[in-house]
Parts: C-alpha cells; structure tokens; sequence
C-alpha cells in the first residue's frame, strides 16, 4: 500500500519536476515511511525535535498519499469522462493534474489530523443508571481515560496534561482501560510517572492492553510503585459506610469468557460490578455473567473517520467493530471509549480524543 501512494505521488510530482526526481522522492518517502512504521513496533524514546520535525512531517505526506491511492481510482473515472473521447493524453494529463489537488487536500487533511484535532480533548459525561445501586453510590463519578498510548508521538508531557484535565473533574475513582504506551518497554516509567499524578477520591485502578505486553510484569510493577491499582483478573471492593461497590479487571490479552469469569471470582455477593476490560468483544460474556458497568476502549472510535460523519463512518466501523458510545444488553451497560492517544499513524480525523466522565444513578424502581 505504502508503494502504490508512493507511486501515485511521484505520478502527480512529475507534472511539476522531471521524471528522474519525482520517482527519487516517491522512493524516498517510501523507505522513510516504511523505516518509521517499522520502528513505531518497539518505540524507543528519541529527540523531540526529530518526531516533530521529521516523523510529524513524513506522516502528513503519508495521510495525503493514503488518500490519493484510495480515491485514484475515481479520479481515473472522472478523467476518462472529461476527456470524452479526447486524445489519451489529455485525459493522462487531467488525471495527473487532479491527482496533485487530492495531495494537497489530503496534506491539509493529515495536517488537521496530526497537529490540531490531536490537542482538542473532549470530556464526555454521563449518566448511567444500575440496577440495586446502593442510595450511597448515587453520583458516584467515575472518570475513564483508555488508550494513552504513550510514546515517541504522546509524551509524557502530553499525558500529563490528560491527567490535569482529568484531576480537574475531582473523581471518586478513575479508570484506566489499557494500551498504556505504544509498543515495546521504552515508555513504561513514563506512563507510570503520568499515572502516579492522578488523583481520585478511592484511587486510581488500571487494567491492561493488547500494546501493553512486551512485559506485563514490569508494567504492572512500575505502575503500583506510583500508587495505581492494577486489576489482573481480580477485583477490589469499594465502601460507602456498609454500601459495596465492586471494582474489577480484566487482563489485557485474549479476554476470553473464562478470563472474564476469573476477574470476577473475589467479588462481593449481591453488589454492583464495573469492570475494566480493554476489548469492546467481552460485551456479551460480561452481561451474561451479570456484570453492571464495563468500561472499555481499544478500537479509538475509530481514531479516523469522514470528517462531520466520524461517529458513523471510521475506521471501527468499517472493520466491523464497535467504535465508541454507550451499549445497552438487559441491566449491563457498556462504554466504549475513544481513547487519548493513537496508533500507526498519529492521527486522529473526525474522531477526536476523549475523557469519560460516568456518574452511577440509582435505576428507577420498575
């Protein structure tokens, strides 16, 4: 894919420069998107001025390229149409011509996606409504952050500012649905140290992600050293007086139905279960087993949509997949959160990022 739009892009370049340099800086991009694709799979900390200077810059030429492969095709259409019988010359002309306007929408596009839409968090609130929730547990506030994805891309500076937002909100506990950082281990104190800063009335609980496996033990250990709770297939009780509130966890691997039973095992009788889990998928194993609220990420809403239709139209959508918003099966409720950070490319279009805020409600009486 990479080549195609490489290709493409050299295509429209050769209107401009001879052919010999335009193919020289298709091949160019290509072998420095390729490299930095491949380097994002164990992100290591490097120099801010590179990421911002180059690696920013080399992704909106990605974006713009993308773009140009996948709409080709109807530009092709278009061009054969406008000719109408004209020379193939013309019509090659008009297409090429065409395709460096789409470059220039799609580098505008990729821009707005990388260095503007990233920087505007939403915080999202709510009500839910539990079944025999407590009369003490009434307001309780929940804030949900997901997918920080902290990295070469999402520093710790920027994660620190999602913990200011956050803190500002004054919880009563905050969640952490997985995907701490990116890939690899090199951002693991990172992560911990922005985690170690929030701040909840009955503290801080964290579950973990599919990014987050280089070494989950480590993980876990540098997170509890800077006080967070993190939820392994286990659960913690949380009080009001003699009201009970389960918190549990679900293990950032498969979440597989017996997974899910497992977080539950240590939880009170008879009390309302939130549980944190990564993927959206245990939605039915979970309300079969009676869970109340689960709290989830990993799809980023999408993390790119059609800008003004990225609720319905992204990419979650597209692969099947739930991509953000409430989910309601019997008494269980479900919250899919767009997440903070991203993945691959470091974009987020008509999606943009998110914090949670939930607030319990006694549900009416029937």
């Amino acid at each position: 894919m990479i080549a195609c739009a490489n290709a493409l892009f050299a295509l429209a370049l050769s209107r401009y420069v001879h052919a010999v340099l335009a193919l020289g800086a298709g091949a160019l991009f290509y072998f420095a998107t390729l490299r930095r694709f491949i380097a994002q799979m164990r992100d290591e900390p490097r120099p801010r001025w590179i990421t911002r200077g180059f690696d920013e810059p080399l992704f909106v030429h990605f974006g713009a390229s993308t773009l140009v492969l996948l709409l080709s095709p109807l530009l092709a259409l278009l061009a054969l149409g406008a000719v109408r019988g004209a020379l193939a010359q013309a019509g090659f002309e008009y297409f090429r011509l065409s395709l460096g306007y789409l470059y220039a929408l799609g580098s505008l596009l990729s821009a707005w996606a990388i260095w503007i839409e990233r920087r505007f968090v939403r915080v999202r609130r709510m009500d839910v409504a539990i079944a025999d929730l407590p009369p003490e547990f009434d307001g309780y506030r929940i804030a949900q952050l997901s997918d920080l994805h902290v990295g070469s891309f999402d520093p710790k500076s920027r994660a620190l500012e999602w913990v200011a937002i956050t803190n500002a909100l004054e919880p009563d506990l905050v969640a952490v649905t997985g995907d701490l950082v990116t890939s690899g281990r090199g951002f693991y104190r990172d992560v911990a140290d922005a985690l170690g800063a929030l701040r909840a009335k009955d503290g801080v609980f964290v579950s973990m992600g599919n990014h987050d496996l280089s070494n989950n033990d480590e993980l876990t250990r540098l997170v509890a050293e800077h006080g967070s709770t993190v939820l392994r297939d286990s659960s913690r009780v949380i009080r009001r007086g003699s009201a009970v509130l389960n918190v549990a966890g679900s293990d950032g691997r498969i979440a597989t139905p017996a997974e899910v039973l497992r977080s539950l095992e240590q939880c009170a009788p008879s009390a309302p279960v939130v549980l944190l889990a990564h993927y959206p998928w245990i939605f039915e194993a979970a309300a079969a087993a009676g869970v109340d609220l689960i709290l989830t990420g990993h799809t980023h809403g999408g993390q790119l949509g059609v800008p003004f239709f990225g609720q319905r139209w992204n990419l979650a959508r597209l692969t099947g997949q739930r991509s953000r918003g409430l989910v309601f099966s019997g008494k269980t409720a479900m919250y899919v959160n767009a997440g903070l950070g991203t993945t691959g490319p470091p974009m987020r279009l008509a999606v943009p990022p998110e914090i949670a805020l939930i607030t319990l409600r006694c549900a009416p009486a029937n």
